[in-house]
Formats: structure tokens, sequence, C-alpha cells
């Protein structure tokens, strides 16, 4: 085989086994009908629409109602999930769901755990207001063959105690769910900024992808919006951490629907990255 050959013959096989990812976490706003224009009955074509554009690889959801995991699943070519309802670990409540390109990815192993001091069952942890639940899945690549772990999660909007201890027991998670040590990308809501002690225990341990990205983080700072499009959001409280991964690019996506509104009360948070 000539010198030549094999070159070409090695650039095909790295283009033919790509293992980039494109990764997104995206708070897609409960459906509540007094958002009137912003209602998700109003929203939803542009979000399915967002999400088909962009097309990320595997993408975490917060806010998530049954009737609207019903319309992604439905809406989205190509995409399932994993994930539970937090109320009752099956249909009842919101999912912090998992949803995966079917044709690129398979599931190892699958399941969720609540932000409390019992994991194991539907529960409310500490101070929270609400159950809360992270969900998590061992994915394999088709392509590369390579496995790697996936957490989405939403935290609580007003315990404090219940942010710090859900902070520590992720960590926990991770090393317990995750003995091979594969890589991880853990991405959510956060209802934190950057400067509070629950982001930082996850910064000391995982890389947060805005600061660790080989290009210039693109987008507007804050991710929350409250609908408000009159005003450049400055509160960043949506993460994708990870470990084990190469932080390609990082972006927030403040795309607007056709009437100039946002898709949602949150930007989503899209990262390129590379096993």
């Amino acid at each position: 085989m000539s010198f030549k050959f094999s070159v070409l013959f090695l650039m095909l096989f790295t283009l033919g086994f790509s293992q980039d990812f494109k990764v997104m976490s995206f708070n897609i706003r409960l459906q509540v009908e007094s958002d009137k224009e912003n209602a998700w009955t109003e929203r939803k074509p542009e979000v399915l629409d967002l999400l088909s554009y962009y097309h990320p690889d595997y993408f975490g959801v917060q806010e998530a109602l049954p009737e609207q995991m019903k319309d992604l699943k439905t809406g989205l070519k190509n995409y399932d999930y994993v994930g539970v309802g937090r109320d009752d670990g099956k249909e009842k409540g919101e999912f912090s769901a998992i949803f995966y390109d079917v044709n690129r990815l398979q599931v190892l192993k699958s399941g969720t755990f609540w932000l409390s001091e019992t994991p194991e069952k539907p529960s409310k942890g500490w101070d929270a207001a609400l159950n809360r639940i992270c969900t998590y899945a061992i994915f394999k690549d088709k392509k590369s063959k390579k496995e790697f772990m996936a957490l989405n999660l939403h935290f609580d909007h007003i315990g404090n105690i219940a942010r710090a201890k859900s902070s520590e027991l992720i960590l926990k998670k991770i090393k317990e769910l995750n003995p091979k040590n594969l890589p991880v990308t853990l991405s959510g809501d956060f209802n934190l900024t950057e400067d509070t002690v629950p982001i930082k225990t996850l910064s000391q341990n995982l890389e947060d992808s805005f600061y660790h990205s080989q290009t210039k983080h693109y987008g507007p700072v804050g991710t929350f919006t409250a609908f408000n499009v009159n005003e450049i959001p400055k509160d960043r409280i949506d993460y994708i951490f990870v470990k084990g991964f190469k932080i390609k690019s990082h972006r927030h996506i403040n795309d607007r629907r056709e009437n100039l509104l946002y898709p949602s009360d949150h930007f989503p948070v899209l990262v390129e990255l590379s096993l």
C-alpha cells in the first residue's frame, strides 16, 4: 500500500467514525395557558423546528410535562428518550428526560434518581419546594463503538440546602453508576449562577463547558429570559458540565420565533464535544 493511499485511507476512516457530538440542554418551559402567546401550544412548532435544525445527537429537557413529552417524541424524527415523571416515577409530573438520535446512539443502561435523601424513590429532598430528579443513560456510539455517560437534571428553585446537597449527590452518583470511569456529560437547569457554592462544587470536579471550549463562547452570557425580548439576560443558570470530552464549541441559542418572541423562557445551551 503506497504512502499516499495509506494517508487517504486513514482520513476516510477517521471521517467515517467521527467521535464528535452535538449536545444540548433545553428548559422548554412547561405548558401553562396563562403564558398566552408564549404558551406551549403556540411555541411547540418552532421548538420542534429549532431542535430539528440543530439536531443534537442527544439533548436533555427540563420542565417537560407528559403531553409535551409526547409532542417531542412524535414531532422529532429518529429520536427516542429515557426518563420518567418526577412525581410517580412513571408518567406523572415534569420530566428531565434525555432524547437521543437512535441512528447514532444505543442505550446500554438508563435510570432516574431523585435529588433527595431517598434517591431511589419519588421524594422531595431537604428544603426543596418540589420533587427534583436526575435522569441518566450509558450510551454507546454506533459509529465509534465508544461508551459514555450522560446525565440531565433540574435543581430546585427555592431550597438552598437541597441544591448544595444535590450537587454532592450528583458527584456521588456519577462514581456509583459509572464504575468504568466513562466520559461524562451533565446538563441541566441548575437555578444557580456560577458564583454559588453548589456550582463551584461541580466545577471543581467537572469542566464547565462555558469556560473550557476551544472557541470563544457564542451568544448572550445569560440563559434565563422569562420571555422578555427587550432585555439581554445576564443570569447563566443552564449548564453543560463534562469530564473526559474535549469541548470544541459552546453556544447559547437566542433564535426567535416568526413573531420575534422566544421559543422558551430559557436559551438552549449547545456544545460540540469530541471523545
